[in-house]
């Protein structure tokens, strides 16, 4: 591992666990929805940051960044969807409180009746929309990379990433499966939903008024 690689592997790092929406997912999707649909979410993850690295890779991300319109338009998106899925684990906290007795129940029918598909979708658009990768792979991504790199190189580095969202977000499911005894309380997993929401819903505002 030459010196470049290293250290794209330790910035790429520090922006995987640093704390923004793809950690609120995660926390919730594992809490709530359990240990399989997190592990799509986490595959959905690493999908987006593949098409993150192809738009920068073939200069599409530098195309959105000198359009004021169009960076201003994947902004939008990007801090609407995150309120949507702040205010809907808001939402479900509440419910939490509110029918304290029939929590437990209702939650093995939510786990029963989420698709995979849903939950691979939810950190695809939550990955893809994150302002914070978008930045990183229009700003910082194209410095490990001269103008003699092959795409292949470029292919390299995404991978690299891609495996620290892997690797940091398995890690993080599975220590929050071993605690889903204390999780399994309707107050506790109340307590989560409604702070992964309001971490969500911050994030979206940042981007709105950031």
């Amino acid at each position: 591992m030459n010196h470049q690689v290293l250290t794209f592997f330790i910035v790429s790092l520090f922006l995987v666990i640093s704390p923004g929406p793809n950690m609120a997912l995660i926390i919730d999707h594992a809490s709530r929805l359990g240990k399989k649909n997190s592990f799509a979410s986490v595959a959905g993850l690493c999908t987006a940051t593949y098409v993150h690295g192809a738009f920068s890779i073939l200069g599409v991300s530098a195309i959105v960044l000198s359009n004021h319109a169009l960076f201003l338009l994947v902004k939008l998106m990007g801090g609407t969807y995150l309120l949507y899925m702040g205010v809907k684990s808001i939402a479900s906290g509440i419910k939490g409180f509110k029918k304290n007795e029939i929590v437990s129940s209702e939650e093995n029918h939510l786990k029963n009746k989420t698709k995979l598909s849903t939950s691979y979708m939810d950190g695809f658009l939550t990955q893809i929309l994150n302002p914070k990768v978008s930045i990183f792979y229009i700003t910082v991504f194209p410095k490990f990379l001269s103008s003699g790199d092959s795409i292949k190189k470029g292919f390299e580095l995404v991978t690299i990433h891609s495996f620290n969202i892997f690797a940091w977000f398995t890690l993080m499911t599975i220590f929050i499966s071993f605690a889903n005894v204390a999780l399994k309380k309707p107050k506790v997993r109340s307590y989560i939903n409604i702070a992964t929401g309001s971490v969500l819903s911050l994030f979206a505002f940042f981007i709105f008024f950031g």
